[in-house]
């Protein structure tokens, strides 16, 4: 791992809601806590708790991305954002589609969803009743598991950018087993069903 790569993996950066109740650290790529305030979570609604969410998420990205540009800035290196930037057209196509690069990710029971534009633009989705359900605890892992199961899933389908417009030679295979995966997370029947 270079150097950069290895202060980008440690970058720590942390976030509280705008309603000052839930506080979220990052280190690197993962989320390394979400906390609520005592007592904040039984005075919560599922809408009103899936906005502070959503909007911490935001800020903890949008700093992070920050963050990440003044370490490659002290390297003496520059990242280009803007597709007008771009030093071809493979460039440009890669810039103008990850900047709005839409990644889904759900929580281990799928009682809380996000979904991220770009990593600079988050909403939350929770179950109606799952508040009543679940504890506090519970209610957190479940949250902690749709942000890993989103960061993961963005790595991946930045890869799969990368490689259509860059050809970085993804193995075939793999671009199948996602596409195949996305039409299950539609619903819809794969070229496969029934087959295994």
């Amino acid at each position: 791992m270079s150097v950069l790569a290895t202060r980008l993996s440690s970058v720590a950066i942390t976030a509280t809601s705008p309603d000052a109740n839930i506080r979220a650290r990052l280190r690197g790529r993962r989320l390394s806590s979400l906390e609520l305030r005592p007592g904040a979570y039984d005075r919560y609604t599922e809408a009103d708790l899936a906005h502070q969410l959503a909007r911490t998420a935001t800020l903890l990205f949008v700093a992070r991305d920050k963050a990440a540009a003044r370490l490659i800035e002290a390297e003496g290196l520059s990242r280009r954002r803007d597709p007008v930037d771009a030093r071809g057209e493979a460039e440009r196509r890669y810039l103008q589609r990850v900047l709005t690069l839409p990644v889904v990710g759900t929580g281990p029971d799928e009682r809380v969803r996000f979904r991220a534009e770009g990593m600079a633009r988050w909403s939350c989705r929770i179950e109606r009743g799952t508040l009543r359900r679940l504890g506090e605890a519970e209610f957190v892992a479940e949250t902690a598991g749709a942000a890993a199961d989103l960061l993961r899933r963005a790595r991946h389908e930045t890869m799969l950018l990368r490689d259509e417009c860059f050809g970085l030679a993804v193995p075939a295979y793999t671009r199948e087993r996602e596409r195949r995966a996305e039409a299950a997370r539609r619903g819809e029947p794969g070229p496969y069903d029934g087959d295994w």
